[in-house]
């Protein structure tokens, strides 16, 4: 199976100057140290459950030089990068795009040359995830993201508009066959990454882009003109209970998992619950609530750096090819999805042909119109007053307008971002 997504110096030679009176044994001798030298090994960090593949791909080395592979955990990664002495530090780190635009501001990650035919291996959405500025600072290996569930038992198949799926929702609940109408998980915090797809959906987004097409930290969208004019949809919903802020994400998977939910909105991490089941269900897109509005996924996308410390290494060329061609195949690619029911990102990659391979292709399906995580320090202020925007407006009876919700949570985001 295809990815879902669809669409793709030389080291000079050492020389040695040698004064020609010496004779060929002492020439031998001469020479023999410096010819015989170890290169240097190409350090990798990568969390466990990738290591044994990467160092299996590896396990050659890469022109040349070795490659060593060190386990820890994904946030020791990002912390320890900054801290470690540089004679230990790794050439080459797996990562979450959203860590972009705090490590190439601190200098620890360098710019990779990307040529036409390197970017079109993957989506732009995908790619974009890696880029701060004009620049590029990883390839991206996976992704994430959510896509709707539907109980075919209770719902014959996926709904083609939320208007659809909001009517049999509330149908089934009038029914007394569902308890939950559409099983979002919130919860007394809420969740702004589960609600994305309805914010993007009524026309809401977090950070518009400059004119390198980077994020702009202010240019915030929470609260714009389009999603404005949709807030009574909001409302709407809070008082016909199809969404309710009570619902916590263990509450959402255990009403869909009981059949007592027609529609899930979910990832692949709930892989095993899914295999689980003793009904039939489909995954698909979140319908769009405006025909005009595309019902845009959060995408969290993870990938290879080349870090500073490669040039300290005698790595400062060697390092970024490695990422850039041999880390960006589509037989690297297809084998780390393999391991992880994550979508490749390059989209000449393959699923397997298991269960397993055919969830992950399903929800890598669902991110087609996606847009990557937030990689800018700024984004940190957002989730919490965008999270309490919802669990506002969609609280019951006693909900806040949602207009006034999302006003109040522009207002504190742009405070807090100065």
């Amino acid at each position: 199976m295809r990815n879902a997504l669809g669409e793709r110096r030389a080291r000079m030679p050492i020389t040695y100057l040698v004064a020609p009176i010496l004779a060929a044994t002492a020439l031998s001798a001469a020479i023999a140290p410096s010819a015989m030298a170890a290169p240097n090994p190409i350090t990798i960090w990568v969390d466990v459950s990738r290591a044994a593949t990467v160092s299996k791909f590896l396990k050659d080395g890469y022109q040349g030089h070795p490659v060593n592979v060190v386990t820890k955990e994904l946030a020791a990664i990002k912390a320890e990068l900054t801290t470690v002495p540089a004679d230990q530090a790794p050439d080459v780190i797996w990562a979450d795009n959203t860590w972009t635009g705090e490590l190439a501001t601190a200098s620890l990650i360098v710019p990779l040359t990307l040529s036409p035919a390197k970017k079109a291996l993957f989506a732009p959405n995908v790619l974009s995830g890696f880029q701060f500025g004009f620049n590029y600072y990883g390839i991206p290996v996976q992704y994430e993201t959510w896509a709707l569930v539907t109980n075919a038992a209770l719902a014959p198949k996926p709904p083609a508009t939320f208007a659809k799926l909001s009517t049999k929702a509330l149908a089934l609940k009038a029914a007394g066959r569902a308890d939950v109408g559409l099983a979002v998980g919130q919860g007394v915090k809420g969740n702004a990454y589960f609600t994305y797809p309805l914010f993007s959906g009524l026309g809401g987004y977090i950070f518009g882009k400059d004119t390198s097409g980077s994020l702009n930290p202010f240019d915030v969208g929470v609260n714009n003109s389009v999603f404005r004019k949709n807030t009574k949809i909001i409302d709407d919903w809070n008082s016909t209970g199809l969404i309710n802020s009570s619902v916590d994400v263990v509450a959402a998977e255990a009403a869909f998992k009981a059949g007592r939910a027609p529609f899930w909105i979910t990832g692949p991490w709930s892989a095993s619950t899914l295999q689980s089941l003793k009904f039939k269900y489909f995954i698909s897109p979140v319908p769009r609530i405006d025909a005009n509005l595309p019902m845009a996924p959060l995408l969290g996308i993870k990938g290879f750096m080349a870090t500073s410390y490669a040039e300290a290494h005698g790595l400062g060329d060697v390092v970024p090819r490695l990422v850039v061609k041999k880390l960006s195949s589509a037989a690297f690619q297809s084998k780390m999805a393999a391991i992880s029911l994550r979508a490749p990102a390059n989209k000449n990659s393959t699923y397997s042909t298991s269960i397993r391979g055919r969830l992950a292709q399903a929800f890598g399906t669902a991110g087609v119109d996606g847009v990557p995580m937030p990689n800018i320090a700024q984004a940190s202020s957002v989730w919490g007053p965008l999270s309490t925007a919802w669990v506002k407006s969609t609280s019951g009876p006693e909900a806040t307008p949602a207009k006034k919700a999302f006003s109040a949570a522009q207002g504190e985001i742009q405070k807090a971002i100065g």
